[in-house]
């Protein structure tokens, strides 16, 4: 009786209409959306998730297409339940026909078009002006304190203070607003070059564009959603932790988040791009968030600080 209804869901969330794998998965991934574990780990299992949905996306069209075993159990399901698990084996096919397509499309126009787009063409309704020499010797400091290739620095004309970093031609270019720099004092705003610096050295435009392919294959499965932003939440985590390290301590960017009042981004930003500040404010919707709110980043950080 209750047997189709629990397939159903399961397949909703995360897909292939195998009870063992179904409940396997949703298992993992509610122990690494609990779990507090190190932001590296969970970045890692989280991304296993969802490989296994994408490799099993792919086995679904090998089988349908070179038919090369049954995927349908006969034992042990019968009536609806084995009526519903052909016509949702059938539709996981259909879906991932359109899917895995589509996300190596949405791929190759990442890498391909959004990110050879210029400053100019990526955000045509803003302004930019060169950087000053205080701002660049900054930036120099902090990308080789990390080891990276000095981003370039542009200045955003606007009142509301925000950070973000966007890839463009193959280069990193971090910009900060007029707004953020007559807001924040000097160590305020190294913490938040830092905090862009440091998405840069984690490589997380390399791990969100990998992710937007999945889930693009994955667009009929809701788990894939939930995994994409529990990622993301925890790159900006992570950059958070990163920053203080690279600042000799959290102190600076604790103050700096604390000054924010209210969410402050920019508009039509394109996929690849790391934006500091987004959404500080209390939300009883935080897993749906692709960025965890003021508190939960602030608490995170003054615990570095007390450990």
């Amino acid at each position: 009786m209750f047997v189709a209804p629990i397939i159903l869901v399961s397949w909703l969330l995360v897909g292939p209409p195998m009870p063992l794998f179904v409940a396997l998965m949703i298992a993992i991934s509610g122990l690494i959306l609990v779990l507090r574990c190190r932001f590296t780990h969970k970045t890692i299992a989280l991304l296993g998730v969802m490989g296994l949905m994408v490799i099993h996306s792919i086995v679904i069209v090998l089988i349908m297409h070179f038919q090369l075993w049954q995927p349908i159990p006969h034992d042990g399901f019968n009536g609806t339940a084995a009526w519903l698990l052909r016509e949702l084996f059938g539709l996981d096919f259909r879906l991932a026909e359109v899917g895995i397509p589509a996300a190596i499309f949405v791929g190759a126009y990442i890498e391909l078009v959004r990110s050879r787009l210029n400053l100019s063409q990526a955000f045509p309704n803003l302004s930019f002006y060169d950087q000053t020499e205080d701002l660049a010797r900054t930036v120099k400091m902090l990308a080789t304190r990390a080891n990276i290739e000095c981003p370039k620095l542009r200045l955003v004309d606007g009142g509301s203070p925000c950070a973000f970093t966007i890839r463009t031609r193959g280069n990193y270019t971090i910009a900060l607003s007029v707004g953020l720099l007559e807001s924040f004092d000097e160590t305020e705003v190294e913490a938040c070059l830092a905090h862009e610096i440091a998405h840069i050295k984690n490589r997380d435009f390399t791990l969100r564009t990998l992710v937007t392919i999945c889930r693009t294959a994955l667009f009929a499965k809701v788990l894939s959603y939930f995994i994409e932003t529990a990622l993301y939440r925890t790159r900006e985590l992570l950059a958070d932790r990163t920053a203080a390290s690279l600042i000799g301590g959290p102190a600076a960017l604790v103050s700096a988040l604390t000054k924010l009042q209210e969410a402050s981004w920019v508009n039509d930003t394109p996929t690849g791009s790391a934006i500091c500040f987004f959404d500080p404010k209390e939300s009883l919707f935080e897993i749906l968030s692709k960025h965890p709110n003021l508190s939960t980043r602030i608490r995170m950080l003054k615990e570095m600080d007390a450990s």
